[in-house]
């Protein structure tokens, strides 16, 4: 990358504080510091190198690689190493020129992608020098809102799971369309929470459908699990990674409770809408399984998996009778 750099095109725009100096003109910046830049510039008589004090300029923009465009198209963790490099050429120009604030949120969001604790720090170290020079509100809002995406992993790396729980219901009340990232890291982590809730009342009250103070308490499990677990394919449909681990998890939660039809109808979705993911694979077995069970008339009385053995009647195929769900809890509480 930084070979590569020493060659960008000479897309980078200058214009002058005072007019009368002339248009707007492009150069290859090649460094910069307090003072100024320094830009690189063919002319006919060969390469020429100047520092232009800051004093002097009254906007820079600087132009996105063709490697940089491909890396916005999807921050990675394996983009940490090469970003880096484009960030610190332009992060002097932090509040001074277009197109370095989104460097420097593309690599954080890329450090908080490795999962390493000690990344967050350095993450968080771009976000709060973007957020005090930046003057770009879209930009200033984007940098808080990758902040806020590390704090609340930075909670759930720790041993407090109240605390967990509390930030992660703040965050999905507020329903923040700006940060899909942060609702959907706290979805996926309350629809986890809530199932290992719900398997542990069932355990412990093995009875609980006839118990008038249980059920209420399992259902709202039941259908917290559902909500959060859905809630990437219902309204984040194209994060893929997202809305298949989602759909399995749902899978989960129908598999435990024995509702084969609810389970196949999950997993024929996963494998429709999202054939490629790890999920869709890892559950074509059992998805054969059931559509297999289905053509031969047994699918009620199909095994759902190790978590729960129903009891049915092997004489009959019929599927047994569900009792009417309670009210549907809603995530936005409306």
């Amino acid at each position: 990358m930084q070979a590569y750099l020493k060659s960008r095109p000479e897309a980078d725009e200058i214009a002058w504080k005072d007019p009368a100096r002339g248009a707007a003109f492009t150069v290859r910046v090649v460094s910069s510091d307090a003072t100024g830049i320094r830009v690189e510039k063919q002319l006919p008589a060969g390469m020429t190198v100047r520092t232009v004090p800051f004093s002097e300029i009254g906007s820079i923009r600087i132009a996105p690689t063709p490697a940089e465009l491909e890396l916005r198209r999807k921050p990675d963790a394996a983009a940490v190493e090469a970003l880096r490099v484009i960030w610190d050429l332009g992060k002097p120009l932090v509040g001074k020129a277009e197109g370095v604030s989104e460097t420097g949120i593309l690599l954080a969001k890329s450090l908080r992608l490795g999962s390493i604790p000690s990344a967050y720090d350095e993450a968080e170290k771009v976000l709060m020098q973007i957020s005090r020079y930046e003057k770009s509100p879209p930009l200033q809002s984007a940098a808080a809102a990758e902040t806020a995406t590390i704090a609340f992993l930075r909670t759930l790396g720790g041993t407090d799971t109240a605390a967990k729980e509390k930030l992660a219901w703040e965050i999905t009340e507020k329903a923040d369309d700006g940060n899909p990232d942060l609702m959907l890291l706290a979805t996926a982590w309350l629809a986890d929470l809530h199932f290992s809730q719900l398997k542990n009342v069932e355990a412990e009250n093995p009875r609980w459908i006839e118990d008038l103070e249980v059920k209420p308490v399992r259902d709202k499990l039941y259908h917290l699990s559902l909500d959060f677990a859905l809630y990437p394919s219902l309204f984040h449909g194209r994060r893929s990674a997202e809305a298949s681990a989602g759909l399995a998890k749902a899978a989960r939660v129908y598999e435990f409770t024995g509702e084969n039809n609810l389970l196949k109808g999950t997993l024929e979705d996963l494998a429709a809408l999202y054939p490629e993911s790890s999920e869709a694979k890892d559950e074509a077995p059992l998805l054969d399984k059931l559509i297999k069970a289905e053509t031969e008339g047994r699918l009620a009385a199909v095994e759902a998996g190790p978590q729960e053995k129903k009891t049915s009647d092997p004489a009959s195929d019929k599927q047994p009778e569900v009792p009417a769900a309670p009210r549907r809890y809603n995530l936005f509480g409306d």
